[in-house]
């Protein structure tokens, strides 16, 4: 018997275009993220459209190789336009150092740099002084 048409979930297309905009922050080809998760560009196309269900395993290559938690697919079940427009901190100068030092604090100095971070971006910037 024939498949139906129309048998997309909406919750894998909302994970594929998730997927998809997260990739393309981090400035790869369909190609180069499916190196990086072991695919072909094939099939990471298939995961971004919706057409193939991506699994839970590969969702966490996927978060590994684009510096995202894999929660960040799963925001809600509606796509947000607001959290394609996030930048990737990774892509920042510095910001992998960044990263990596966030990473290793405890959550009490995590609070803090945060802090400090949002006191920083509510500050006037240094670079318009002077």
């Amino acid at each position: 018997m024939p498949r139906a048409i129309a048998t997309t979930d909406p919750v894998d297309l909302v994970v594929g275009q998730r997927l998809k905009a997260a990739r393309q922050r981090c400035g790869l080809s369909q190609a180069e993220l499916g190196k990086a998760m072991n695919l072909s560009f094939q099939q990471v196309q298939k995961y971004e459209r919706g057409t193939n269900r991506i699994s839970a395993s590969m969702l966490v290559r996927a978060g590994k190789a684009l510096g995202v938690p894999v929660a960040d697919f799963f925001p809600d079940v509606e796509p947000d336009p607001a959290a394609d427009s996030r930048i990737d901190i990774r892509s920042l100068r510095g910001g992998e150092a960044l990263t990596e030092h966030f990473a290793a604090m405890g959550p009490e100095r995590r609070a803090l740099l945060l802090q400090i971070a949002q006191a920083f971006a509510l500050g006037p910037d240094d670079r318009s002084s002077g």
